[in-house]
C-alpha cells in the first residue's frame, strides 16, 4: 500500500526562509520516511499566488490531495507544520478530511507541535538548544497569536518556562491576543535585566519578523523595548532553521503513522 505524507504549511514567500525552513523540513521527512511520498501544500492563497507569479507554483491542500488520489496513493498523513492547533489547522486541514477521506483507504491528520501537556517541556528543550542566550540576557519569544480568539498555548508555555526558572518571556504579535507587549515589558522590568534577545516563536521568518519583531519603525517590538531603555538584539531566523526544532515534527508524524498501522 503506497503511503504519502503531506506537509501542510501556511507558507513562506521569502525564498531564504522557505528554503531553510520548509524545504529543509521536507528533506528531513524524505530521509526519515524513504518509503513514503513526501509532498508540500500551502494553505495561504496570498502566498501561493505570489509564488506562482514568480514561477514557483505550490499546491493547495485540496490540489495535493487530488493529485495523490489520482496517483492511487492508499494512505495519507496530513502533517501540519503549525505551532498550535489554531484557525488554519481547524478550518483548512481538519475541514478537508471529510471531503477527501472517501478517496483513500486511510486519511489522517497529525498534530501541530504544541498540543499535549508533554509537548511543552520537550519543545522548550528544543527551543533552548536552538537559540543561544548570553549570560545576563533575557530571551523574549514572539509568537503570532490570533485575532479571532485567545490561544492558551502561549500562557501554557510560559508556565513551563517559569516552572524551570528560565529567563524567557513569551509574547504575541497580534495586538488583540495575549501575552501582549505590556505584559512582557512588566516581566522584563521585574527581572532587572537591561539586555534582551528577541526571537520569533515561529517556524518561518517573513513579514512579521522583519516588520513587527525587528523592524526599524517605532511600532516594532525591538523599537518599543529600546524606547524603554533595553539593549535589544533581534534574531530573524525562524525556528525551522534549527534541526532540533524540525525534529519535533518528525516525532509527531512518527506517532501518527504508528497509530495508522
Amino acid at each position: 500500500m503506497k503511503r504519502a505524507i503531506v506537509l501542510v504549511s501556511f507558507g513562506a514567500s521569502h525564498d531564504n526562509s522557505r528554503k531553510l525552513c520548509l524545504e529543509a523540513l521536507a528533506e528531513d521527512f524524505r530521509k526519515e520516511f524513504p518509503e513514503a511520498v513526501i509532498r508540500q501544500a500551502y494553505t495561504s492563497v496570498f502566498i501561493r499566488r505570489a509564488l506562482e507569479k514568480r514561477g514557483l507554483p505550490i499546491d493547495s491542500l485540496e490540489e495535493a490531495l487530488t493529485r495523490l488520489a489520482e496517483e492511487n496513493i492508499g494512505e495519507v498523513l496530513l502533517q501540519p507544520t503549525y505551532m498550535t492547533p489554531g484557525e488554519e489547522y481547524e478550518k483548512k486541514v481538519l475541514a478537508a478530511v471529510p471531503k477527501f477521506a472517501p478517496r483513500f483507504r486511510k486519511l489522517t491528520v497529525g498534530e501541530p507541535v504544541f498540543v499535549k501537556d508533554e509537548d511543552y517541556a520537550k519543545n522548550l528543550l528544543a527551543i533552548c538548544r536552538s537559540i543561544f542566550v548570553p549570560r545576563g540576557t533575557e530571551l523574549v519569544l514572539l509568537g503570532h497569536g490570533s485575532p479571532h480568539r485567545h490561544n492558551p498555548v502561549y500562557e501554557r508555555l510560559q508556565q513551563e518556562i517559569d516552572a524551570q526558572g528560565l529567563p524567557i518571556h513569551v509574547g504575541v504579535i497580534e495586538s488583540t491576543d495575549t501575552p501582549d507587549f505590556s505584559m512582557v515589558l512588566e516581566r522584563l522590568k521585574k527581572s532587572g535585566t537591561k539586555e534582551v534577545l528577541l526571537a520569533p516563536l515561529l517556524l518561518t521568518s517573513g513579514m512579521h519578523v522583519e516588520r513587527d519583531l525587528a523592524g526599524s519603525s517605532p511600532a516594532s517590538w525591538k523599537s518599543r523595548f529600546e524606547a524603554e531603555g533595553f539593549a535589544v538584539t533581534a534574531i530573524t531566523q525562524g525556528l525551522g532553521e534549527s534541526p532540533f526544532f524540525r525534529q519535533l515534527y518528525l516525532d509527531k508524524a512518527r506517532q501518527q503513522l504508528a497509530a495508522m498501522d
